[in-house]
């Protein structure tokens, strides 16, 4: 087992994390930047180049690589320009004289120019590329990617396509564990260009980030408690289903953890058992609780103030930060052992979910929402999403 820990620039994250010999490498970034990446630049620490110095200094001397995520979705035309060849230079200098010793990447153009001017870099392929098939699995690997992360909402759930994608290419294949996003969500294109920039330097979004995209998922699961099974998390107990598949580096988020938490995390992946709620492992979580980033969202030019203390509501109660047994949203991992055992022999064919009842089978008995929770954080997503289609929110 090979492990890739978010780095949150917590100085005391990566000597937790050290304890563990299957944690290779931590993955960071600057809270914006030339390119932009994975999470909107509220929900996470606000590093700035001497953080980044140090962390990477700090992690070497517990002989933990540092990769710096480059994985915007887009360019957005920037790398077609002469200015922006040289910024994107000028920062990969940047970034070499760091020590950085590996990059992940989305768009393949940057791959390229890494491969041919920095060669020196280990080439990461992220999650943004949205890797899903055999061919586009060897395009990458073609291009020089030294290992690639295949899509988790595609792929997570169907062991027939990740055993097929592992036997069409040699290069290291990773699987993100953590992750609560729905299989095939229709959501995932819009999601990844909205994050890219909303942690873009310069962007007009200016870290301003209505997310829609968590709406949507989250009314699913919230008015069916089944879509809380029917995610693309791959449990502690369940690894070895994957490694007999061929995949042995797996990666854990999030960014946005508190320390305790994310070394919590990996402690239960290394164990390959955790006893309690699941969603202390899986849940989404973001910095946002600091209430700091109220100021990001404070833009009357884009949208109402009233609003905006409703979406605030609305991510401070989905965002849940309590796992106890008096959690609002209660997994019992335990009683989810088998589970995604019948799932790898029976498939998992999404065009089949509305036929199987696998999922509501066992989220009957593993899954608890507290009632009163349920019906206030429906009645908040039904406004919402009512002031979003018709415009009124803006």
């Amino acid at each position: 087992m090979v492990l890739s820990v978010a780095f949150t620039f917590d100085p005391n994250l990566i000597p937790g994390l050290s304890v563990f010999p299957e944690v290779r490498e931590v993955f960071g970034k600057l809270g914006s930047d030339l390119l932009g990446g994975g999470r909107s630049t509220y929900m996470v620490a606000d590093a700035n180049r001497e953080m980044l110095q140090k962390a990477v200094k700090q992690a070497h001397s517990h002989n933990i690589e540092f990769n710096y995520l480059l994985n915007a979705a887009n360019l957005d035309g920037f790398e077609q320009t002469r200015d922006g060849q040289k910024k994107i230079r000028r920062f990969l200098d940047y970034l070499s004289e760091l020590g950085v010793d590996s990059v992940t990447v989305s768009v393949p153009y940057l791959l390229k120019i890494i491969k041919s001017s920095y060669p020196h870099f280990k080439t990461r392929v992220g999650v943004f590329a949205r890797i899903s098939t055999p061919r586009a699995a060897q395009w990458w690997e073609e291009m020089g990617a030294d290992i690639l992360c295949i899509s988790a909402i595609s792929c997570n759930r169907r062991f027939d396509l990740l055993k097929s994608i592992r036997s069409s290419v040699k290069c290291d294949l990773q699987l993100i564990v953590i992750a609560c996003c729905l299989q095939e969500c229709p959501f995932e294109l819009a999601h990844m260009n909205m994050l890219t920039h909303a942690s873009r330097e310069g962007s007009r979004m200016h870290s301003f980030n209505l997310d829609y995209c968590f709406l949507h998922c989250s009314s699913y699961r919230f008015r069916d408690k089944s879509f809380f099974l029917k995610s693309i998390w791959i449990r502690p107990e369940d690894l070895s289903l994957y490694e007999k598949s061929g995949y042995h580096h797996f990666k854990i988020v999030d960014r946005a953890c508190f320390t305790e938490l994310l070394v919590k995390r990996v402690k239960a992946y290394v164990e390959r058992s955790f006893d309690g709620n699941l969603m202390e492992l899986i849940a989404p979580v973001a910095r946002i609780k600091s209430y700091k980033t109220i100021l990001p969202f404070f833009r009357p030019d884009k949208i109402k103030p009233g609003s905006v203390i409703r979406i605030l509501k609305f991510v401070d109660s989905a965002l849940i930060d309590r796992f106890d047994e008096d959690s609002s949203v209660y997994i019992d991992n335990k009683k989810l052992d088998g589970y995604l055992r019948k799932i790898s022999k029976k498939g998992c064919d999404s065009s089949q979910c509305r036929t199987c009842s696998l999922c509501e089978k066992y989220s009957k008995n593993a899954v608890s929402i507290k009632p009163e929770y349920q019906k206030e954080i429906i009645s908040q997503i039904e406004s919402l999403e009512k002031g979003l289609n018709d415009g009124s929110i803006f």
